[in-house]
């Protein structure tokens, strides 16, 4: 086992250092917040993201935090960075965090006895590693690659509300290693974190850099495939859902479900910068560019499904506010473009979500699930979340809901007077031209 420093104590570093800690690590989590750092040692920290928790508890002798940069370096074999990397304005991502962290994690490798890894685990545009962040540490250090510093880009594969799932059982470990011996102790890091037998890649930095991004620009390219057949068999009377499960036998099926617009505060920025990368090689970015396009084309498709059935300036509910379920966030979360869309057009808008509560003019937000449906005329299921099986479907018997993600069961659509299903509603018989056919 080893000693790692974790920079970055945000909800993604705090479940790294947790999960971490619990495979039996010692973990000295770094943060300029001395709340946050506090609440960590005196065990009042908390978090709702699943899992988090119950491995704060099982490390909790091993799991501590502080603000001093020297001290957490000295003291561990491995720093690894997770914090954030906002996109700019181009499309790529600031490095203003990745480098400030480097630079006082650089001075204090210069004066530590015995070498160090720094891995860093954010999001990052590719060639960032070898352009800018290693130059800074090996300046702020006085050290090179290889020789009493190592480096590794180590990204992760997770998502909000399912972070622990993501580092844990990951489908892969993705290490981009500037030397081996620093990609053998990230690697033996985090074997007793991963289950047994999960696959590795190793590969150059850039690499790693490209398969990151490539990764999450592939699966919105998935998303939104299935979009577009739950769109066509929205409007032909067909069902989507035995069409891309029957298709999952050949492609898989892991995000391969018609619903609502993909968003998040990771998928969205990486197709984009995905296709700055290529237009930044002078190759066409049409894929990634017309994925983005179709995915707002996508949003504004349901609204006008939503508004041919919702009554002129009627309540509308909206269940599910979240950019997906088990999360509080709403970066890039397609509800609140529709419910400004609502809004706009005259509609009064009430929402529920069990953990997500963003503010928007003109929004109310309600206590629960059954006042929502109670007090709207028509209600959409934005999300699929598990808390719909708890709510009273008879309070709908005279209303009608719109289910994106056809999550109801036929017990509760049974005690709804006017359940819409899409991606399976019926619609008016459907010939194709005969030019399609001839």
């Amino acid at each position: 086992m080893y000693a790692i420093s974790v920079f970055g104590l945000g909800k993604v570093g705090l479940t790294l250092a947790s999960c971490l800690a619990a495979a039996g690590h010692r973990v000295l989590g770094v943060d300029i917040d001395t709340a946050r750092v506090a609440a960590i040692n005196d065990g009042s920290i908390s978090t709702n993201e699943p899992g988090v928790m119950d491995r704060l508890r099982a490390g909790k002798d091993r799991f501590f935090a502080t603000t001093s940069v020297e001290m957490a370096v000295h003291s561990t074999d491995l720093s690894i960075i997770i914090v954030p990397t906002p996109s700019n304005t181009m499309g790529g991502f600031s490095l203003r965090f990745i480098l400030s962290a480097c630079e006082k994690i650089g001075q204090a490798i210069k004066t530590k006895n015995g070498g160090h890894v720094v891995s860093v685990m954010s999001t990052i545009f590719p060639g960032s590693s070898e352009g800018w962040i290693i130059p800074h540490l090996e300046q702020a250090s006085g050290r090179k690659i290889g020789h009493g510093l190592g480096y590794c880009y180590n990204p992760s594969f997770i998502a909000l509300g399912s972070i622990v799932q993501g580092i844990e059982r990951t489908e892969y470990v993705l290490i981009g290693e500037a030397n081996t011996e620093a990609g053998d102790l990230c690697l033996d890091a985090l074997l007793p974190v991963v289950a047994p037998g999960t696959p590795v890649s190793r590969m150059s930095l850039i690499s790693a850099e490209i398969t990151k991004l490539a990764s999450n620009a592939y699966d919105t390219m998935r998303v939104s495939f299935a979009n577009q057949l739950m769109a066509a068999c929205t409007e032909i009377n067909a069902q989507v859902d035995p069409i891309t499960e029957a298709m999952g036998h050949h492609i898989g099926t892991r995000f391969f479900k018609g619903a609502v617009p993909f968003g998040g505060p990771c998928w969205p920025r990486d197709n984009k910068a995905f296709a700055l990368l290529l237009e930044s090689i002078g190759f066409s970015a049409k894929i990634p560019r017309s994925i983005d396009q179709f995915n707002q084309e996508h949003g504004k498709y349901l609204f006008r499904k939503i508004a041919e059935r919702a009554p002129s300036e009627s309540v509308i509910g909206i269940i599910g506010l979240a950019y997906k379920s088990g999360t509080e966030f709403t970066e890039e979360a397609w509800s609140l473009d529709l419910i400004q869309s609502l809004i706009n057009e005259r509609y009064q808008v009430i929402a529920w979500d069990p953990l997500a509560s963003p503010k928007i003019a003109g929004m109310r937000m309600a206590a629960s699930g059954n006042e929502c449906i109670k007090e709207a005329a028509m209600t959409i299921l934005i999300q699929p979340l598990k808390e719909l099986s708890q709510l009273d479907w008879s309070l709908a018997q005279t209303k009608t809901i719109v289910d994106c993600w056809r999550c109801l069961n036929t017990t509760q659509q049974a005690l709804i007077g006017n359940y819409i299903a899409l991606g399976q509603t019926p619609a008016p018989s459907w010939k194709p031209p005969h030019i399609f056919i001839a």
